[in-house]
């Protein structure tokens, strides 16, 4: 698909269709607006078009190209502090008022705890967790090895664990990463 759009831009909607709304859910879990994740993807694949021509194959994929673009886009404008946030509305459409506002005060404070992580911890656990994508292919986006984007992820989450306690387990977002898995999974 890349080198039928390199030919013919046209093809670039193809690669447009096929991963938009994976950058687009990577750039809503960063930084928890709908409105800015357009705008960041948008602007991933504006760029993404203009560079069509000098992309190079090199045993990366084009993904983690596009993965990479978005957060350079993100991080260089909250360079400064800590940014990442939970969606507001990670509530259960079931629960009574009295849930809802537990688990409201439940996303407040991992907010506060992840924002306090360093910015490759956010950024690894965010790409793990909150895009689903394998310990090898955040470490093909963060151009880190596997091995350093697993200690990002167990560094983060046991400062997470730390600071939150029990609120970790229960919440939804990243109580599946603080479980062990076997090397066969990853």
């Amino acid at each position: 698909m890349i080198e039928a759009a390199q030919r013919d831009p046209a093809e670039f909607a193809k690669l447009y269709d096929r991963y938009v709304d994976q950058i687009h859910a990577f750039a809503y879990h960063q930084t928890g607006s709908w409105e800015r994740a357009q705008d960041v993807t948008a602007t991933t694949f504006m760029r993404a078009y203009a560079e069509i021509g000098r992309f190079e194959w090199r045993g990366v994929p084009y993904s983690a190209w596009l993965y990479r673009v978005a957060a350079n886009l993100m991080m260089r404008e909250h360079r400064r502090e800590g940014w990442i946030t939970l969606p507001e509305n990670m509530v259960d459409p079931g629960e009574g008022p009295e849930d809802a506002a537990i688990r409201s005060e439940q996303v407040r404070r991992i907010q506060a705890a992840v924002r306090q992580l360093s910015p490759d911890q956010r950024h690894a656990i965010t790409l793990r967790f909150g895009t689903g994508l394998r310990n090898a292919e955040v470490g093909r986006v963060m151009r880190k090895s596997e091995g350093a984007v697993k200690l990002l992820i167990f560094r983060g989450l046991r400062s997470l664990e730390r600071r939150l306690g029990p609120d970790l387990q229960t919440t939804p977002y990243l109580a599946a990463g603080s479980g062990d898995q076997t090397e066969a999974e990853e």
